[in-house]
């Protein structure tokens, strides 16, 4: 089974462009206490989150292999896969009952193509494609929708990634340059590639720069979105940080409490490695009542990661799934529940562990699991009879069975 494969104390003044200078709101912030939860950890049912859980085996046929899943997208009833194999910008698409849909490939030196993928991103059904200093939006039957061009003296060296957050926004993030001076973390730009508002490069960041080994020189950013509401951390930064509706100012919305296992510029040490200290892994997924974390854990880790290579060799993995619930600000790592799984048990169908690769805005977890795999699981545990009848139709050859998990509204 494949699984899944904060920004700063603001004291600045944010510019937005074509606009007055604005205040930043740090007043209101959540905490997602890690520190103090560092050395417990839990095994969640799905139940636990979710009201339902449903297995969709993929359609497999000769135009319709989708290969090792890298990323995953759900919206408005579509499935969308970018694979390793096919991670230059080929895209598959499925309906919600598995049926294949459509290839988009676009691949090309022409106005309606793009020449390189950086960034994909799932809006409406619409595929979100950065290119160079260039988004360009297509329908999911291939038509290209929209050309934005973006400004390079917005950050030089580029972009590394885009999530369209509602009908005329994009939030991007900024590539760390080399040996540069940094500017902003990320930026938001608007249907023409218009800068509208900026989110500065954090201080701390900067010093941890200065002891950075090699020629790059900057923590790369995190973004994430839920309901039109982008969101950004960077590096070893404490700080999820937004911006109101009227993009007016910077909210910092919660704070990561690292604690004395936070990375700062007097304990990094570049060439020696890191102990007792912890750093974010992307994605980060939200959920309206939750957000769904992956953490380094390094030396700090209790209970390492149990997990098969693409050798076929045991590894162990200093990595944790952990979850922060948005109404009381609990914070839990989530343990293993069984060698090679990771995530939460499936109490009502029996299948794998379960994690999140994405969440849609209509609250639907979605993961997956290899057809080989999931063949092999319902031999030896004990699953329900409609993964029994799904396992019989699959052969070990064919596209991965995807999961898709409702959560529950309170």
């Amino acid at each position: 089974m494949k699984y899944f494969s904060v920004l700063f104390m603001i004291s600045v003044i944010v510019l937005i462009l074509g606009c007055t200078s604005s205040n930043i709101d740090s007043d209101k912030f959540a905490t997602i206490n890690i520190e103090e939860n560092i050395d417990k950890g839990y095994i969640m049912n799905i139940s636990d989150i979710a009201e339902s859980i449903e297995y969709i085996p993929l359609e497999t046929n000769d135009s319709s292999i989708v290969g090792d899943i890298n990323k995953i997208w759900y919206s408005k009833g579509l499935f969308v896969f970018n694979t390793y194999k096919k991670s230059s910008g080929i895209l598959s698409i499925y309906d919600n009952t598995g049926k294949y849909f459509n290839t988009v490939n676009r691949l090309g030196r022409g106005p309606d193509e793009y020449s390189s993928v950086y960034s994909v991103d799932v809006y409406d059904k619409n595929l979100i494609i950065l290119t160079g200093f260039t988004i360009k939006e297509y329908s999911p039957e291939g038509t290209l929708l929209r050309t934005i061009p973006l400004e390079k003296s917005d950050n030089p060296s580029g972009f590394l990634g885009v999530l369209k957050t509602d009908d005329n926004q994009y939030l991007l993030a900024t590539l760390p340059g080399f040996k540069e001076d940094h500017i902003y973390s990320g930026i938001i730009v608007n249907s023409l590639g218009k800068t509208i508002i900026t989110f500065p490069y954090p201080e701390s960041e900067r010093k941890i720069d200065k002891k950075r080994d090699g020629t790059v020189a900057g923590g790369r950013s995190i973004i994430f979105s839920k309901k039109g509401i982008g969101k950004i951390i960077t590096g070893n930064n404490e700080y999820i940080i937004s911006y109101n509706q009227d993009l007016q100012s910077i909210d910092t919305l919660y704070k990561i409490q690292f604690g004395e296992y936070n990375i700062t510029d007097q304990n990094f040490k570049s060439k020696e490695g890191h102990k007792n200290q912890i750093f974010l892994r992307a994605p980060i997924l939200e959920s309206e009542n939750f957000i769904f974390l992956n953490l380094n854990l390094t030396t700090l880790a209790r209970k390492p990661i149990k997990i098969k290579t693409s050798s076929g060799n045991d590894a162990l993995l200093k990595t944790s799934c952990a979850l922060f619930d948005k109404r009381d600000t609990s914070f839990r790592l989530i343990d293993q529940p069984a060698d090679y799984q990771i995530g939460f048990v499936d109490d009502i169908e029996g299948g794998p562990a379960f994690w999140p690769h994405y969440v849609s805005d209509d609250d639907f977890m979605v993961s997956f699991v290899n057809a080989s795999e999931f063949i092999d699981f319902t031999k030896s545990n004990r699953v329900s009879d409609k993964l029994n009848k799904i396992a019989s139709n699959l052969k070990i050859s064919d596209n991965p069975v995807i999961i898709l998990a409702k959560l529950k509204k309170n």
